[in-house]
């Protein structure tokens, strides 16, 4: 762990001191990754840690941003009570979801989670009564802060990044706890897991409502931010974006989430002005992290470190050797 703290210390370094020299548009590529890099840590809980496959995160993250825009809207409640608010309710549905994980995994799992996501986005298009339909919610307030004003990108960037730093030290307590153990396990071998007394039914559940209440925690953060709602940012393609970022930054690996989120989404902008060869290089770049680095772009420090030793031993086997003897 230790020959990463440089590498961390810079990462934290450059997003404390840089943003505010970023333009307008790169500003705002930022935000939406440290959002994003939330919600790939709520789908990294059950599926990189627990081995659950969720395709359906968008409809969590829907959830959280309906729920606290409209009731910040329409009901005039401030964020701080319209937050907590769509954490329950999406932590709720996470409970809801989480039966059908006791019985089904696998690809069975994923099309119950892919079901889940396009009958929230159908629920926000059809109850035109609740959400607007297909025109959306405006004029969703920006969160309050004494003596600071969050309408500003910049205020707002440090804002998240707080939110984004307390999610993560809240996932790490969590991996490092006996939960996260036994999701490990869990996906491991569940029978195996069963036999040394882990109640699996409890874990999975737990797992989906902890992963439900931070997308919604994600997506309430979303709402006031981009302060503009409708259907059409919460569609299977979002779930499926959230779901390569946890891939390509790295499966079970909290830096890889927060990686994967900066890769995915900044990276298909950097390529948009190619036009015809945007998706071509684009898919050709996913191809061949999936390929050659399947621990995904956080492994890629380790895999060239021993790419190096194995190279350093041909050259020169008596250094192996003593390692070995040592």
């Amino acid at each position: 762990m230790s020959r990463h703290h440089p590498f961390y210390l810079a990462a934290i370094l450059a997003a404390i001191v840089i943003p505010p020299f970023l333009s307008d548009y790169s500003l705002h590529l930022v935000i939406m990754v440290v959002i994003f890099a939330i919600l790939t840590l709520s789908l990294n809980l059950i599926s990189g840690y627990g081995g659950l496959i969720s395709l359906g995160h968008a409809g969590f993250f829907l959830i959280g941003s309906y729920t606290s825009a409209l009731l910040s809207v329409y009901q005039g409640w401030p964020f701080w009570l319209s937050m907590p608010t769509a954490i329950l309710l999406t932590a709720t549905s996470g409970l809801l979801l989480g039966f059908p994980a006791l019985r089904w995994t696998g690809h069975f799992l994923a099309v119950i989670t892919i079901a889940f996501g396009s009958i929230a986005q159908l629920l926000s298009v059809n109850w035109v009564f609740l959400t607007n339909g297909i025109d959306g919610v405006s004029s969703i307030p920006r969160p309050p802060l004494p003596g600071i004003s969050l309408t500003s990108n910049v205020n707002y960037y440090y804002f998240v990044l707080i939110c984004l730093a307390f999610i993560v030290y809240l996932m790490m307590r969590l991996v490092a706890s006996g939960f996260g153990r036994a999701l490990r396990a869990i996906k491991d071998d569940e029978t195996a897991a069963a036999c040394m007394g882990i109640d699996v039914a409890v874990t999975k559940v737990s797992a989906f409502v902890i992963s439900a209440a931070i997308a919604g925690f994600a997506g309430a953060l979303y709402a006031h931010y981009i302060r503009f709602l409708n259907p059409d940012s919460f569609s299977l393609d979002v779930s499926i974006r959230i779901f390569m970022m946890m891939i390509i930054g790295g499966t079970g690996s909290i830096a890889g989430s927060i990686l994967g989120s900066f890769v995915v989404y900044v990276l298909p902008e950097v390529l948009r002005p190619l036009q015809d060869y945007y998706y071509l290089i684009w898919g050709v770049i996913v191809i061949l992290v999936m390929l050659f680095l399947p621990g995904g772009l956080i492994s890629l420090g380790s895999v060239l470190r021993a790419k190096m030793a194995a190279r350093r031993d041909k050259l020169d086997p008596q250094v192996g050797s003593t390692e070995t003897l040592s």
